[in-house]
C-alpha cells in the first residue's frame, strides 16, 4: 500500500462508523483554526513518520484523535470521553480484522484529552503502526 492507499482507506474505515460525523486528516490544532467548523464528534488523524524496513516492510504512524464537545463547562466530560473510547476501539478492531494486506499493532494504548476553546473538547486519542510489505523492491520499484 502506498501512503495514498493508506488515507484513503482509513478515510473510508472512519467514515463508516455510524457514530462518526466529520472525518478529517489533520491534528487538531490544524482544523481548529479553520473557518467551518466540523460536525460532531470528528474523526480526525495525522500520518507524519513511520518506517521503511529489511524485508519491503513499509510502517505508517497514525495518529487518531477522537472528540465531541462536551458542554459549555465539560460537564458531560465522562459520558463523552467513554463515546469516544467505544468509537476508538471499534476502530482498531475494524483495523485488526478488515484487511489482509496490513497487520496493526497487537496492543494500542489510548490517552483521555480534554480541551477548553469555544466548547470543551473531550475524547481520546491513540497511536497505531500499521505495517504493509510492499510489493516492489529497489529492482522493481515503478517509476511513474
Amino acid at each position: 500500500m502506498t501512503y495514498n492507499q493508506v488515507v484513503t482507506e482509513i478515510n473510508n474505515l472512519l467514515s463508516s462508523h455510524s457514530m462518526i460525523n466529520t472525518v478529517r486528516f489533520a491534528s487538531p490544532l490544524e482544523w481548529l483554526n479553520w473557518d467551518n467548523q466540523p460536525t460532531f464528534p470528528v474523526a480526525c488523524y495525522t500520518i507524519n513518520s513511520g518506517g521503511l524496513n529489511a524485508g519491503r516492510e513499509q510502517v505508517y504512524q497514525i495518529v487518531f484523535w477522537f472528540l465531541d464537545k462536551s458542554g459549555s463547562d465539560g460537564e458531560n466530560e465522562t459520558d463523552v470521553t467513554s463515546d469516544q473510547h467505544s468509537i476508538c476501539a471499534d476502530i482498531i478492531s475494524l483495523m485488526r480484522s478488515k484487511s489482509q494486506e496490513y497487520a496493526i499493532d497487537l496492543n494500542v494504548s489510548w490517552t483521555a484529552v480534554s480541551e477548553k476553546f469555544e466548547d470543551y473538547l473531550t475524547g481520546v486519542t491513540c497511536t497505531v503502526n500499521l505495517s504493509v510489505v510492499s510489493k516492489f523492491d529497489a529492482c522493481n520499484m515503478p517509476t511513474i
